[in-house]
């Protein structure tokens, strides 16, 4: 059953994700996420490596493990298929965060988008929803002179430091608006956090269209309503689903074999209990 999965992650794959060349973000920031999400189980933690691409008008967020899987995408050599070296690069690109943050000051708008099989949405809101109060507070982070900020947003109060050093007005995930970048940010309870790994000007700059063209704005309570769908039964999504064309694939998993997987796929689904944000 696990081959089948690998062989199908496979075939989707092959639909190549090419980016129309927009806007060079020639700035990476690198944040070490620790989440917690699961409410009945707080004394565990995990980790991610996300990344900011940036300039001064646009940012793309994503997690490092969503980029090698658009890289693989863009890469893909259909005789690595299956292969040691293929489950490898699979096993790098694992991540619990496969959405991607656009934003576009110059639009005040900022981008939620995901890919489902080869659908790519996303919903859109103002930029400038979170409201700041900038503190007196200062201190130190990896040689920078950084402020306190505190805001609350979906649910969950913040603080934020954030440094003039660096002229980006930027933040990871949805957070931006401060007059510098946001360094390490976390909402009080410790439940997500984000601290500073890293920040380099890129000598080849990301090229990436802001908002991207292949990507088709819906509203947010359909993105939601869709991704949830999908993540609760995704083989009987994988084998309604029409892509392009009038694509399909079959995941021929049935019977026993099908409540079996499904079980223990809500059981672990039952455990990502505590969003980012808690107020959809």
């Amino acid at each position: 059953m696990k081959n089948k999965f690998i062989f199908i992650l496979g075939v989707l794959m092959l639909s190549a994700f090419q980016l129309k060349a927009q806007n060079k973000l020639n700035y990476r920031v690198g944040y070490e996420l620790t989440y917690k999400l699961d409410s009945t189980d707080l004394e565990s933690s995990k980790s991610e490596i996300m990344w900011l691409f940036a300039n001064n008008d646009s940012s793309l967020f994503i997690s490092r493990g969503a980029a090698l899987k658009d890289s693989i995408k863009k890469n893909v050599i259909a005789a690595e298929i299956g292969s040691e070296k293929w489950r490898s690069k699979m096993e790098a690109a694992k991540t619990e965060f496969e959405y991607q943050i656009f934003k576009n000051k110059a639009e005040n708008k900022i981008g939620y988008g995901i890919e489902l099989l080869s659908d790519k949405l996303y919903y859109s809101n103002f930029l400038d929803q979170i409201k700041w109060e900038i503190q007196a507070d200062a201190k130190e982070i990896a040689g920078y002179q950084v402020q306190k900020a505190t805001s609350s947003f979906a649910g969950r109060d913040y603080i934020a430091w954030f440094t003039p050093e660096i002229p980006l007005t930027d933040g990871p995930y949805k957070f931006a608006g401060l007059p510098g970048l946001i360094l390490e940010l976390q909402d009080t309870e410790a439940e997500y956090v984000f601290k500073f790994a890293g920040f380099e000007e890129l000598a080849n700059p990301l090229e990436y269209e802001i908002f991207p063209e292949k990507y088709k704005e819906v509203k947010k309570k359909e993105l939601l309503d869709l991704l949830s769908t999908y993540e609760s039964d995704p083989i009987s999504y994988i084998n309604n689903y029409v892509g392009e064309g009038g694509k399909t694939v079959r995941v021929e998993i049935v019977g026993d074999d099908k409540k079996d997987y499904l079980r223990k796929h809500r059981a672990e689904l039952a455990k990502k209990n505590n969003p980012i944000e808690l107020e959809k």
